[in-house]
């Protein structure tokens, strides 16, 4: 049996001006009124290696600026960037494109910040890079590259030929994070001065340029750990909702971040973590504002919260989360799951009980999904057995392009108790939660555990 899986694709509604031209060369700002929150890329993104994510925008597009150029740059000021033997390892560009070619070519390009008045001066790299599956919902999309970033202060962005690609826009933030104003360049044709972003007619309100620069520094690890799955009904405030937990187990402060992603592996929200020695921050999902909402009025997703972590793995984090629903008398819950941790192979356990409304309600996440196409090889398979250790029917090979899945038990007919084994090799790990219940009368909850791990 092969399950495909897909996500819902958000729709948005914008406005267009034609502006006053710059350098003889047309530039035109594209808005939405309110924003729109950015999809970005694979929420794998960012690999333990990595000592920060580096960013000045709040993860809303509010505007998109083009130019009719032959060639078009645009850039921004990284301040305290690098150091010694700091390793600029990828960017994330935001784009979106208007037009029905989905595949843009353009350069990476870092300068340093000694032109005049500060502006981008000397260009110290630049690299070859193509975005493609480019749609009119603006996305963060990565390029990736390896630069010794021994430079504190530089310009990082974009190189690109409009004439070629007159279809693509790159993304603009006019609220920032905190509101400060992160210097913005632009220039056409590579002649002459740079000209700030906010003087282009209809941006004035410029905060940040949408780039993000991943860097990485030896001893320095990114530790990251998951709510694989979250859930909440948004028709009852005593429905089916997800809190969780982080804690600092250290006796110094922790700053991080928690993100919270759809099943596919957009970003919706980023959000500040502070923890002062052994503090406990606790979230309810529910209370979290611009998650998106399906056609059944659930939110679903996962989380991830990322730190500095310690070069030896030693947590410096952890934490649980708990599905809640109070009308229906439902609690269960885990620890949450260490990235480093996931599982190529795993075992979990299955529970039908013999009363009313009985079930196990399986939730996976996955770090690589691989795509529902023909030649999409499955993200993992599934084989259950018996309590006696029998096989009960065939594999079940699972093709999907989301990280986070749901599953009933009714789709694995014929078992009552026994288990389940995933293997999750083409997907570069996972991790399985089971929650068995009889609505009003008990619920349990377990992990999968690991057979490839001590």
């Amino acid at each position: 049996m092969i399950l495909r899986a897909s996500g819902l694709l958000a729709l948005a509604v914008c406005f267009s001006l034609v502006l006053p031209a710059f350098g003889q060369m047309p530039e035109r700002v594209e808005a939405v009124p309110g924003g729109i929150v950015v999809e970005p890329r694979s929420a794998d993104r960012l690999d333990e290696k990595a000592a920060a994510v580096l960013f000045y925008d709040d993860g809303e597009a509010d505007l998109w600026i083009k130019s009719g150029a032959t060639t078009y740059e645009v850039a921004m000021l990284f301040t305290g960037a690098g150091g010694p033997d700091v390793t600029l390892g990828s960017v994330d560009f935001c784009w979106r494109q208007d037009g029905v070619d989905s595949k843009i070519r353009y350069e990476v390009v870092i300068w340093a910040a000694n032109g005049p008045g500060g502006t981008p001066g000397t260009e110290l790299a630049k690299f070859a890079a193509v975005a493609t599956g480019v749609t009119a919902t603006p996305t963060y999309y990565n390029a990736s590259l390896n630069y010794p970033l021994t430079v504190s202060n530089v310009y990082i962005g974009v190189r690109y030929n409009p004439a070629v690609d007159p279809s693509f826009w790159f993304c603009v933030d006019t609220d920032g994070i905190g509101g400060a104003i992160q210097p913005g360049y632009r220039r056409a044709n590579e002649a002459g001065g740079w000209s700030t972003i906010s003087s282009i007619a209809g941006a004035s309100a410029y905060k940040a340029l949408m780039v993000r620069a991943y860097v990485s520094t030896p001893g320095v690890v990114a530790e990251r750990l998951l709510v694989p799955f979250f859930l909440v009904d948004r028709s009852s405030p005593f429905g089916t909702t997800t809190l969780f937990a982080v804690r600092n187990l250290t006796t110094a402060p922790v700053s991080g971040t928690i993100e919270y992603f759809t099943r596919g592996g957009s970003s919706q929200r980023m959000e500040d973590l502070d923890l002062d020695p052994y503090d406990t921050v606790t979230v309810n999902v529910r209370d979290v504002p611009g998650l998106s909402v399906s056609m059944d009025g659930f939110s679903r997703g996962y989380v991830e919260i990322t730190t500095g972590g310690n070069p030896d793995m030693t947590p410096v984090l952890a934490g649980d989360y708990f599905q809640v629903d109070v009308d229906d008398n439902f609690a269960t819950g885990d620890k949450l799951v260490r990235r480093f941790s996931l599982c190529r192979d795993a075992t979990i356990r299955f529970l039908r009980f013999g009363l009313p409304g009985s079930g196990t309600r399986l939730t996976v996440w996955i770090a690589n999904p691989r795509g529902t196409g023909g030649g999409d090889p499955p993200s993992f398979s599934v084989q259950a057995y018996d309590e006696d250790g029998n096989p009960v029917g065939g594999s079940t090979l699972v093709k999907t392009t989301l990280h986070a899945l749901e599953f009933d038990s009714s789709v694995f007919t014929g078992l009552g108790f026994g288990h389940l084994r995933f293997d999750f090799t083409n997907s570069a790990g996972g991790t399985v939660y089971a929650e068995a219940s009889t609505q009003g009368r008990f619920s349990v909850g377990v992990s999968s555990q690991c057979d490839d791990l001590p």
